[in-house]
């Protein structure tokens, strides 16, 4: 499942729902995502492996520490870089704040590797569906 570049980061989508969205980041040593809005998502991020930080609104550096649940509200904007000398693995699950239509992956980062499946399954467990969507690729 694990799957970096030594280019550009990398982000796969594990979990695509109506209104939320899980993704995996992957970002070698130096590495990082540059800043960008999610203004209509809450953001729950949870390191997986690694160490990094996380720049909120330009202005706000959060340490990112291996199974730690980060949250943040709608409307911020964020900056993720691998500050450690192994690769950061960040699980990141997007939630939609506002009913509308269901999400697309239309709002991608420049400058790295999007992996979006389009044969992931309709959830009912996060737990299990999240085991078998690893199991996809």
């Amino acid at each position: 499942m694990e799957q970096y570049s030594d280019d550009k980061f990398v982000v796969k989508c594990v979990y695509k729902g109506e209104q939320s969205e899980a993704i995996l980041l992957f970002l070698k040593p130096g590495q990082e995502m540059p800043s960008h809005a999610h203004k209509r998502f809450e953001v729950v991020l949870v390191p997986q492996k690694g160490c990094g930080t996380m720049t909120v609104n330009g202005n706000k550096e959060v340490n990112l520490v291996e199974e730690t649940l980060y949250y943040e509200p709608s409307g911020c904007t964020f900056q993720i870089k691998n500050t450690g000398d192994e690769p950061l693995q960040v699980l990141i699950t997007l939630i939609r704040v506002e009913q509308s239509d269901p999400i697309v992956p239309t709002e991608l980062i420049e400058g790295g590797e999007h992996l979006y499946p389009t044969n992931l399954p309709p959830i009912s467990s996060i737990n299990l569906e999240y085991q078998q969507a690893l199991n996809i690729y």
